[in-house]
């Protein structure tokens, strides 16, 4: 009796663990199934911009790319394809082409770009104006803030616009982007950068050198000999030349005799 129950006891937990095991691998199928391969595909195609108008203009990649993949249904609705409007930003003051495009809520100017990086800029400027200038007093991690303030502040007219921002991030889980170690600022990495060359040094380094010069070695100044210096040496040389000639005549007087 107690090793049936015992026997009994062991499949109940084997057969909780199977239904553990079946329910997590029916969740990860679905999961991986609602995954677009189209958003993914646009995701992985300018996250590396979005993480850096993140670090340069403050705002979150995630809040970029969740917007991206709403506003163009991942590049592929026709403000995209026409003018490379990702972000369906209007014409406003826009002095640049722009695409005419009647939609559900009558507007009829966009602005049209050269590129869908252009967009991306123009996105991340546009987010600097005065109208969302409280969104920057939100952490930029705080995706859900930043979706809600961007409805607040009047960038979208659907009141669903946030909790549609939201659904993208956390299921294609964009708030979890993060620089690649190569992407990063030299300082973030720990190396110093070398600090920026002075005018003066760049100055010097844009002279070209001069030739080099032999130097000659000087010679040691003689000093002018003193005036009883010259005479001596006047009259010695009158002496040998005295002596020569007094040679040379004894010299002749004793050729003479021989002969």
């Amino acid at each position: 009796m107690i090793g049936k129950s015992r026997h009994n006891f062991l499949n109940d937990k084997q057969k909780t663990a199977f239904c553990s095991f079946l329910l997590l691998f029916v969740a990860l199928l679905a999961r991986g199934q609602a995954l677009n391969a189209r958003y993914l595909e646009y995701i992985d195609r300018y996250k590396a911009i979005a993480l850096e108008h993140q670090r340069d203009f403050g705002v979150p990649a995630a809040i970029t790319l969740a917007q991206g993949l709403l506003e163009s249904n991942a590049g592929q609705s026709y403000l995209a394809r026409r003018g490379n409007n990702h972000f369906g930003i209007k014409c406003y003051s826009w002095k640049g082409p722009v695409v005419e495009f009647d939609d559900t809520l009558k507007h009829n100017c966009y602005r049209n770009y050269g590129c869908a990086e252009d967009s991306f800029l123009d996105h991340a400027k546009f987010l600097k104006g005065k109208r969302y200038k409280a969104l920057y007093d939100l952490d930029v991690s705080d995706y859900q803030a930043w979706a809600q303030g961007l409805r607040d502040c009047g960038y979208a007219e659907d009141p669903a616009y946030p909790q549609k921002l939201i659904r993208l991030i956390e299921q294609y889980e964009l708030h979890k982007l993060a620089p690649d170690v190569a992407d990063e600022p030299l300082a973030e990495k720990g190396v110093v950068p070398p600090p920026p060359a002075r005018k003066d040094d760049v100055a010097r380094a844009n002279v070209p050198p001069r030739p080099r010069q032999r130097r000659v070695a000087e010679r040691p100044a003689v000093p002018e000999p003193s005036r009883a210096q010259v005479d001596r040496r006047v009259a010695s040389k009158r002496t040998a030349s005295l002596r020569g000639r007094a040679t040379s005549g004894t010299a002749g007087a004793a050729s003479a005799d021989n002969d």
